[in-house]
């Protein structure tokens, strides 16, 4: 599959010094022929001393300091949700593309104000890496080339609201179409699992809540399933269902219908170097539904983690678009997952089906 990224080197400042600050620089550093760091805003001068020893990139204490020492070809926001917006308001005022890390902004008056601002007159995009994961990147390639016939309904249970709601809309389809929203809480009792800091030290019974959501777009239907922690803990699998007029997907199963009294069934399959005689390096290839190439790895050989090879995806889409190509995932895209997230939100605490409105960056 051509994932049609650029190559040329590209480089990029970061403002923000948190823990995922460091997934860029990490790229960065993986791939020295496509990005160049040309420093990081950091406040705190201990944090600043770390940056640079383990990353060897200049550290500067304030986007004034980081500008002057040379503009990058675009910035990257890493910061609180609450102080996102103005510092993206900031850099686009100065004529500097920004990626900006999820949500844009932490509410929808927030959002709104954003979009006024900037809207379709600087290049933003945001860093919303789940629809490039290359799992789910295959299964939406797989939606998108008529195998299952029309979509109508994805089920997705793996991450928070609006990381999920840009895989499902990409699922379906759906583009800026309204929904109603309906949704119900659960608290299960499990074990505790590890964290971004590990593995707990001890057995603890802990109480995760579950939030089952859906979102009715008339004749397509997305239904969310979340559990607090259930990115990281390995007895709280993720799951996904897309269902279409010709065929379905169950997690690694497609199924589909070659011709109207033939099914056909096959799974997804991961080529991976580096398994057992493989002196390829450690990298993932290639990922298959059955014998169709769904997916191919546009960063091999660098030893990048699956959610790396999206975030990467996301800075080099927006490379792409400075350049004058079609870009990767919007502001606009972003502010109407959030919306919908903060609706199904909404749908829970009070009890009620909610129907969504048009919001001022929603174009067919």
């Amino acid at each position: 599959m051509d994932a049609g990224l650029s190559t040329p080197k590209t480089s990029f400042g970061v403002v923000g010094s948190g823990w995922r600050a460091e997934f860029y620089l990490r790229i960065a550093a993986a791939l020295p022929d496509r990005f160049a760091v040309t420093g990081v805003v950091a406040r705190r001068p201990e944090r600043a001393k770390e940056l640079r020893e383990r990353w060897d990139v200049p550290t500067f204490a304030s986007l004034e300091d980081l500008l002057g020492a040379g503009a990058p070809d675009f910035a990257v926001t890493s910061l609180p949700w609450a102080t996102n917006p103005e510092v993206v308001v900031d850099l686009a005022g100065r004529g500097i593309p920004v990626l900006s890390e999820t949500p844009p902004a932490p509410d929808l008056p927030g959002m709104r104000a954003l979009w006024d601002a900037v809207g379709d007159t600087a290049i933003v995009e945001v860093a919303e890496q789940y629809p490039f994961l290359p799992e789910y990147a295959a299964r939406i390639a797989v939606c998108r080339s008529g195998l299952l016939g029309r979509v109508t309904s994805a089920h997705l249970s793996a991450t928070q609201t609006y990381h999920a709601i840009a895989v499902l809309r990409r699922l379906l389809g759906v583009g800026f179409a309204d929904a109603e929203v309906a949704g119900t809480a659960f608290t299960n009792r499990v074990q505790r699992g590890p964290g971004r800091d590990g593995w707990p030290t001890r057995e603890e019974l802990v109480d995760l809540g579950q939030v089952i959501a859906t979102l009715d777009f008339g004749d397509q239907l997305a239904v969310y399933d979340f559990t607090d922690g259930q990115w990281f803990h390995p007895i709280l699998g993720n799951r996904i269902l897309v269902r279409g007029e010709r065929g379905e997907v169950i997690d690694d199963k497609l199924t589909y219908l070659s011709d109207p009294g033939t099914p056909v069934q096959t799974t997804f399959t991961r080529q991976q170097t580096g398994l057992l005689a493989d002196l390829e390096g450690f990298h993932l290839r290639t990922l298959y539904a059955g014998e169709r190439q769904v997916f191919t790895n546009p960063y091999a050989p660098a030893r990048l983690a699956d959610e790396e090879i999206a975030i990467a995806t996301c800075m080099s889409r927006l490379a792409d678009r400075i350049a004058g190509g079609e870009g990767g995932y919007s502001l606009a895209d972003a502010c109407q997952d959030h919306y919908l997230g903060l609706t199904v939100r909404e749908a829970v605490e009070t009890g009620t089906r909610i129907r969504t409105t048009r919001q001022p960056w929603a174009h067919d």
